[in-house]
Parts: structure tokens; sequence; C-alpha cells
């Protein structure tokens, strides 16, 4: 039996447009989105790999987000979402829980190959009260 994904390809593309669209007006030409649920809403993205550092790149001229994550929740970005595989970006596995570097080191090393390490950035972070 076929994954069934929590939207059509068209909502997709018109959650990421509209996403796109409010970076635009923010001033914002790239975003982290790193909370599961806002993960799911933009992508599809659906896994059980919050544990370990992941997120999502939207970047006002890329056609798709890039998810990044661990290598082993990689196959679960493949099946939940209409994203192109070479938008599906691991970290390297000696990473995870390594007491010194991070995965996100290699999410900067992403960002600057990309060209994008002048970007006007902006990152999800967890709401305080």
């Amino acid at each position: 039996m076929a994954y069934q994904k929590s939207f059509a390809t068209a909502e997709y593309e018109n959650r990421v447009a509209q996403v796109k669209a409010r970076m635009s007006a923010a001033g914002f030409d790239l975003i982290l989105c790193q909370d599961p649920a806002n993960m799911c809403y933009l992508s599809g993205f659906d896994g059980w790999s919050f544990y370990t550092p992941q997120c999502l790149l939207v970047h006002v001229d890329e056609p798709a987000p890039i998810w990044f994550g661990r290598a082993q929740d990689a196959k679960s970005a493949q099946i939940t979402t209409d994203l192109p595989i070479a938008n599906i970006v691991s970290f390297s596995e000696p990473l995870v829980h390594h007491p010194s570097q991070h995965p996100y080191d290699e999410l900067c090393e992403l960002i600057r190959d990309r060209g994008w390490a002048d970007a006007a950035i902006g990152v999800e972070r967890a709401h305080r009260r």
C-alpha cells in the first residue's frame, strides 16, 4: 500500500508560494523552519526525528524547500514529501551527539555553498512568554 501524503502537490505549491510572498514582504531571502508542525505544513514531512537537529530551508529563489536532517530520516522525507531528491540533504552521521561539533555546522556550509551567506535569514525560535 502506498503512503497517503498529507496534502496534494497543488496545496504544497500554494503553501510554499504564500510563505515566499510573506518572506519577501518582510525582507527575508531565506528562512530556517525547525518546528516539526511547520515543517509538515510546508512540505508534508512526517517523521519521528524531531529528537535530532533538522530543518527546512526556504529560499525565495529556490523552487522547492530543502530538507536537512539525519541520514536515517531522509527516507521519510522522500516518502512523505514532494521535495526533489536533490533537496533532501543529510548531515554526517558522526555528528549525532558529537561533544564538540554540531550538525548545523554542516548546515552553515550548505548555506555558504549555495551562495546564501549574505542572505537576510530568518530563524524560527521557540515562543517565549
